[in-house]
């Protein structure tokens, strides 16, 4: 008797369980097809209506979502997410929370168009952050749209375009800061080291750019005795992740004389990191142009203790003979690593 009760009470509660569920969707098929004819106000509290329907709905019984409903839960998610975009902005709390609500029922079964439609929405939020300069995080939208997109292809082309405009852009700026800079002699090293940025800029987003690695080789030449602090010159950004990722050496070097084949380094050395350094000869080495590595045998360094933003201002370093032209000098120091490229 006490099993066949229990047994009642497990299919009573499953019933009213699926009578639950039911019921949502029926609620939200309902307001899904009163949205489908009204206009402004009514439509908007309809759509709205109907989401939440089919979110209570869908998160009721996650593994027996039906075509059906996953497909109009998608199509509520996707609609409500461009309302907000269009209304507010990228900036908007609801939109990463619908973004999840949608990738959760992006399933096999998931309607094209509706991928496409999202895929779509992904793209106009990475041409929200690429307006404002953001262009990291527009290429991550862009990347994520090829990813969901049912088609790819004019997500992938639109992606090949901004970079191209994003290369082009710093490429000409670093040039036109490095022809000023060559012209000046007297001011010009604040030009040469802000060239050298803006070619590092087109650099990171188009490795293969052939304008943009001639220019950043000019800099460096040009820059060798300028310790090439970004901080110095690049005082308004508006993508902080890009300035972090060409501004990564906390230690900074400059040469005084090239020392092509080995033999004599002389050098400077600002500490810009967040401890003194302990300063040695073996720390330091050169890398040939074909990627051998050359650690100094001696040499004499002045302060040998570099407290921070301190300088080494004649610093000297003994090489063995190299046995190809030098590409860089190449400082180690625990977690600590910075280069100076000749070319």
């Amino acid at each position: 008797m006490k099993c066949m009760l229990r047994l009642l009470v497990g299919v009573g509660a499953a019933a009213l369980l699926f009578s639950c569920t039911t019921g949502e969707e029926a609620a939200g098929d309902k307001a899904y097809d009163v949205a489908k004819k009204a206009t402004g106000d009514v439509r908007r509290t309809q759509l709205k209506t109907a989401y939440i329907n089919y979110r209570k709905a869908v998160t009721a019984n996650p593994n027996k979502v039906s075509t059906k409903l996953r497909n109009r839960f998608l199509e509520m998610c996707i609609t409500r997410a461009k309302m907000v975009l269009d209304e507010g902005s990228a900036t908007m709390d609801a939109i990463p929370l619908l973004m999840d609500d949608i990738e959760g029922q992006l399933k096999e079964d998931a309607d094209a168009g509706l991928r496409q439609q999202y895929a779509a929405f992904l793209v106009q939020l990475g041409d929200s952050s690429e307006i404002n300069g953001k262009f990291i995080n527009a290429l991550k939208y862009y990347d994520r749209a090829i990813e969901k997109a049912a088609d790819a292809t004019p997500f992938r082309d639109k992606r090949k375009d901004v970079i191209k405009g994003v290369v082009k852009e710093n490429y000409k700026k670093g040039k036109d800061l490095y022809e000023d800079g060559i012209k000046d002699k007297e001011t010009g090293e604040s030009s040469l080291i802000e060239a050298e940025y803006y070619a590092k800029v087109a650099l990171y987003f188009d490795s293969t750019d052939a304008d943009a690695q001639k220019l950043l080789s000019d800099c460096y030449k040009a820059n060798i005795h300028s310790l090439s602090a970004f901080l110095s010159v690049i005082t308004e950004y508006s993508d902080t992740l890009v300035f972090r990722k060409i501004n990564k050496y906390d230690i900074l070097l400059s040469v005084t004389n090239t020392a092509n084949k080995g033999g004599t380094l002389l050098f400077r050395m600002h500490n810009n990191s967040y401890n003194p350094l302990r300063l040695k000869p073996d720390q330091f080495s050169l890398i040939d142009k074909n990627g051998a590595k050359y650690q100094a045998s001696g040499g004499k360094i002045d302060p040998d203790f570099l407290d921070q933003e301190r300088m080494v201002e004649d610093g000297r370093l003994n090489f063995p003979a190299t046995k190809a032209e030098v590409k860089k000098l190449v400082y180690e120091n625990g977690p600590h690593y910075s280069e100076k490229n000749f070319y």
